[in-house]
């Protein structure tokens, strides 16, 4: 497949993430109290079915980020995208696993599985931002919002409202990735 190719497929589940991501914060505000309710609710399962989607997306995402600036990543990048998208990948199977499976296997290997795509994510997103950033084939704030996500992430777990901002940032980084999706990589760096 031709790299402008899976770069406009990056583009195209980026913005998938974040609507998903948007979505699935909304829904939850709208059932205040109620949240994510007990595993295999209805709340419960829109709200993983929106997240599941968003995970689907981050990975289109990251594999059009990757090949974009993949000769400019050097191996920080590199070991970073592919941590990030083992953590991404990790969490979709737990997400996939709760959303089939329910509550009837326990929580002991999709919480494992989601704890390790947690740590994925904080290592792999942080390290692919600063490569992002220092790469300078795209524009530098999309290496900022590399390295924002899992931190504003994490500081929204307990609380409602910081997924719309997490929609945003893959929104931003989707429209990055559709207006450079027809330019090489050399290209797009003296863009930037």
């Amino acid at each position: 497949m031709p790299t402008s190719r899976l770069v406009q497929w990056g583009a195209i589940g980026a913005v998938i993430a974040g609507v998903a991501w948007a979505v699935s914060d909304i829904y939850a505000l709208l059932l205040p109290g109620e949240g994510e309710g007990p595993t295999g609710s209805t709340s419960s399962y829109l709200i993983e079915s929106a997240d599941a989607l968003a995970e689907v997306g981050m990975l289109a995402a990251l594999v059009g980020l990757h090949v974009l600036q993949a000769r400019s990543l050097g191996r920080l990048g590199m070991a970073g995208f592919a941590i990030a998208f083992i953590g991404t990948a990790l969490v979709l199977v737990a997400t996939l696993w709760a959303i089939v499976f329910l509550d009837r296997f326990g929580e002991t290997v999709p919480g494992l599985l989601f704890g390790l795509g947690l740590l994925g994510w904080l290592v792999g997103f942080i390290v692919f931002g600063i490569a992002t950033f220092r790469a300078r084939v795209l524009p530098r704030w999309s290496g900022v919002l590399l390295v924002a996500y899992p931190l504003l992430l994490i500081a929204g777990l307990p609380v409602d409202g910081p997924l719309i901002l997490v929609g945003l940032l893959w929104l931003a980084l989707g429209y990055v990735l559709w207006t450079l999706r027809d330019m090489p990589a050399e290209q797009a760096a003296r863009v930037s």
